[in-house]
C-alpha cells in the first residue's frame, strides 16, 4: 500500500508552511509528500484572457521556483518521507531530474501532453498517472512503469460523481486519487483492492485556496493510513 499526501499547493506560497505539511505528513504515516509545480500562465493563460481570471490570480500566489523545490526535497529527506511532484512542463520535469526523484506523477490535466508524458515515462521510474481527463479507450500509455489512478477532477468531488471499480484488480486502475471530502471514499477504494491512495492534505480546511476543502487534516490522514494498512492485511 502506497499512501500519498498530496500537499500540492496547500502550502499557500509559504515554504515554512510547506515544511510543516511535510513534517505532519510523515507523522501521519504517509509514504510520499507530493507537490505541484507549474507555470500559471501556461496552465491558465494570460491575465484577462482566461475565463476564470480568479484562478490564475490565485495560482500566481502559490508558485515555487527551483530553489524552493530543492528545499522541499531536502526537508523530505531530513524527515524521512519521499518527495514527489506533478510537473506541468518540460522545464519543471528537468527540475525533478536535477533533484534525483525516484518516482513521478502525471496529473490529469497533462495526461494528453504526449511529449512531457513520454519523457517522464522514458525514465523507467514508477509513474502514477491520474486519468481524470482521459476519455480514450483503454490507457493512454502502454508502459510497464505506469500506474493508473482513478480520478474525478472536481474539487470537491461529490460522492454521486464517483464510479469506483468494483474490483481494482480487474480494472485498468492501480489506485485512487481522491478529491472527495473525508476519507470514506479512499477506504472504499482500499476495500475494493486499490493499492495506491493519493489524498490532498492540509493543516486547516478553512484556509484560502481551492484544494483545502477536499483535503485530509493530519488526524484524518493518520486514520486513513491506520485503517488502510489494516484493511490491506485483512485483504
Amino acid at each position: 500500500m502506497i499512501i500519498i499526501a498530496e500537499i500540492g499547493i496547500n502550502h499557500n506560497g509559504s515554504v515554512h508552511h510547506a515544511h510543516e505539511l511535510i513534517r505532519q505528513a510523515k507523522t501521519s504515516g504517509a509514504d510520499i509528500a507530493k507537490f505541484q509545480f507549474y507555470d500559471p500562465y501556461k496552465v491558465f493563460g494570460p491575465v484577462g484572457t482566461y475565463p476564470d481570471a480568479e484562478a490564475l490570480t490565485q495560482a500566481l500566489t502559490v508558485q515555487f521556483g527551483f530553489d524552493q523545490a530543492a528545499q522541499l526535497k531536502a526537508w523530505c529527506d531530513q524527515e524521512g518521507i519521499e518527495f514527489m511532484a506533478s510537473v506541468f512542463d518540460l522545464d519543471r520535469f528537468g527540475w525533478m531530474e536535477s533533484l534525483g526523484v525516484r518516482r513521478h506523477k502525471i496529473a490529469s490535466r497533462v495526461v494528453q501532453h504526449r511529449e512531457l508524458c513520454d519523457r517522464i515515462l522514458a525514465t523507467g521510474f514508477e509513474t502514477f498517472v491520474s486519468l481524470g481527463f482521459w476519455d480514450g479507450a483503454g490507457v493512454p500509455y502502454q508502459c510497464s512503469n505506469a500506474r493508473y489512478l482513478y480520478c474525478v477532477p472536481k474539487y470537491p468531488c461529490p460522492y454521486e460523481d464517483i464510479s469506483l471499480p468494483r474490483a481494482f484488480a480487474d480494472s485498468i486502475y492501480d489506485g485512487f486519487s481522491d478529491h472527495t471530502i473525508g476519507i470514506e471514499a479512499s477506504l472504499v477504494a482500499v476495500g475494493r483492492g486499490a493499492h495506491i491512495i493519493e489524498k490532498h492534505f492540509t493543516l486547516n480546511k478553512g484556509l484560502p485556496g481551492p484544494d483545502h476543502i477536499c483535503s485530509a487534516t493530519p488526524d484524518e490522514l493518520a486514520e486513513l493510513v491506520r485503517l488502510a494498512r489494516l484493511m490491506e492485511k485483512i485483504r
